[in-house]
C-alpha cells in the first residue's frame, strides 16, 4: 500500500475498530507509524550481556536478524521511501526511533569499556552507524542469508576493529 496511500479508515478497517478507536491511540498516521517501527524494533535494543564485546555483538546482531523478517524488510523499505517524501515522517522517524536505538551502541560499549575489551573514548556510534547498513543491504539489496558465517565476519571484521579504531587518534589526519 505504501505511506501516501495509507489511510486511517483503511487502518481502522484492517484492524476491525473504529476510526474513532484508532484516533484515541494515535494522533495521525505519523504516529501510528512510527510506533509501528518502535514496537517492531523493540526487541533488539536491550542487547544481552554475554560478558564479551564479540558475544554481545553477535547476539545484538542475531536479535537484529530475527526481527528483520520480510514482513520487517517490507516495512522498513516502505517508511525508507515515505521519509524521503515526507518531512514529517522523517523527522518523527529520526527522533524516536533512530535516537532510540543509538543506546545499543552505548549498552554495548560500555562494558566493553569496563572490562578493557575498547579503549576509553570508543564511540558508540560506530556500531549504530554500520550495524543496521550491513545488515539491511544483505537483506533488502543481496537477499543472501543472514546466517551465523555472516554475523562472525561483520562483527570479527568490521564492527570490533572499527569500534577499536573509534577511541584513538586517526595517524592518517596527523600526519598530513
Amino acid at each position: 500500500m505504501g505511506y501516501d496511500r495509507m489511510t486511517m479508515d483503511a487502518v481502522a478497517a484492517r484492524a476491525r475498530a473504529s476510526k474513532a478507536t484508532i484516533y484515541r491511540r494515535w494522533a495521525g498516521k505519523r504516529e501510528l507509524v512510527v510506533d509501528a517501527v518502535n514496537c517492531r524494533a523493540a526487541h533488539t535494543l536491550q542487547p544481552p550481556d554475554t560478558g564479551s564485546l564479540r558475544g554481545d555483538i553477535i547476539a545484538t546482531l542475531r536479535g537484529m536478524a530475527e526481527g528483520m523478517g520480510r514482513e520487517d524488510a517490507d516495512l522498513v523499505a516502505g517508511v525508507l521511501r515515505a521519509m524521503r517524501r515526507t518531512p514529517e515522517l522523517a523527522d518523527s522517524v529520526r527522533e524516536q526511533v533512530i535516537e532510540g536505538n543509538r543506546q545499543v551502541g552505548r549498552a554495548l560499549v560500555a562494558p566493553a569499556v569496563a572490562r578493557g575489551e575498547l579503549p576509553p573514548g570508543a564511540d558508540p556510534d560506530v556500531f549504530h552507524d554500520i550495524a543496521p547498513a550491513l545488515m539491511f543491504f544483505r537483506v533488502l539489496v543481496t537477499g543472501d542469508p543472514v546466517d551465523d558465517a555472516f554475523l562472525s565476519h561483520i562483527t570479527d571484521d568490521v564492527l570490533v576493529p572499527l569500534l577499536a579504531r573509534s577511541g584513538q587518534p586517526n595517524t592518517q589526519q596527523e600526519k598530513q
